[in-house]
């Protein structure tokens, strides 16, 4: 399988390059080297580099290579302070780190707060809020819209604590070695805590999802799968359809 999508896409970017192209006019480029390709087969390859990134879907049965940047999330110094402590201190411990104001440039209207959030696995969680709290200021643990409220939005550098998803979508920042969250799981985090995400909700968020999907390749599966834990599948489906409705008008 991994051999025929390499096939598919390599014929993709040497017959087709920048240009479109159809479901029709690839199988017709693999049909010299693959005579007895199904078209049903042609579908689950094309599902799957676009579930990759690899190639993007313009409308219905036309497709292109994937024009985006990958994706990057660099933790200021503080942060990054903050992180090697919970590693140096919590070794074993599961978690990531990543700072809200990461949203601020894809939105249409600057919030007046931001924050930190350390999501930790279930069973280290309490520790580490502890831990945090010895250390720093405006530590807040799983906190409500109204605690959001009443504490956070005025102060600087606050520091949320929440629980970290069993098996969700992280990847290891070469340079320091911090967890940090991937794209999908930050996109689908701010349909699943509203209350945590409340300045970003309406349309912020469609705003954040639409300039998100522009700028990098999102990985289907991985907003799917990890959407599904979340209990938000629906309204991740719903909100992607919304989208590319609204990207295909737009090349229209």
């Amino acid at each position: 399988m991994k051999k025929d999508l390499e096939i598919t896409f390599a014929t993709i970017k040497n017959k087709f390059k920048d240009r479109s192209f159809t479901v029709q006019q690839l199988h017709e480029a693999l049909s010299t080297k693959e005579p007895k390709l199904l078209r049903t087969t042609l579908g689950w390859r094309l599902y799957s580099l676009k579930a990759s990134g690899k190639i993007e879907s313009l409308a219905r049965g036309r497709y292109a290579q994937t024009r985006h940047h990958p994706f990057e999330l660099k933790l200021d110094s503080d942060l990054n302070k903050i992180s090697r402590k919970i590693r140096k201190q919590f070794p074993y411990a599961s978690f990531c780190a990543w700072p809200s104001s990461f949203l601020n440039q894809f939105t249409i209207h600057q919030p007046s707060v931001s924050f930190y959030l350390i999501e930790v696995e279930k069973e280290a969680m309490e520790s580490v809020f502890s831990f945090l709290q010895e250390h720093h200021k405006n530590v807040f643990l799983n906190p409500t819209k109204k605690e959001i409220d009443l504490y956070l939005l005025n102060r600087p550098k606050s520091i949320i604590v929440k629980t970290l998803i069993q098996r969700s979508p992280m990847f290891t920042d070469p340079l320091h070695g911090n967890q940090i969250p991937k794209l999908e799981k930050i996109l689908v985090d701010l349909l699943a805590d509203p209350d945590i995400f409340f300045i970003y909700q309406g349309t912020e968020l469609e705003n954040i999802w639409r300039e998100c999907f522009r700028k990098y390749a999102v990985n289907r599966s991985t907003l799917y799968n990890y959407a599904k834990r979340r209990l938000v599948l629906e309204k991740v489906h719903k909100l992607v359809r919304k989208l590319e409705s609204q990207t295909n008008k737009e090349r229209q």
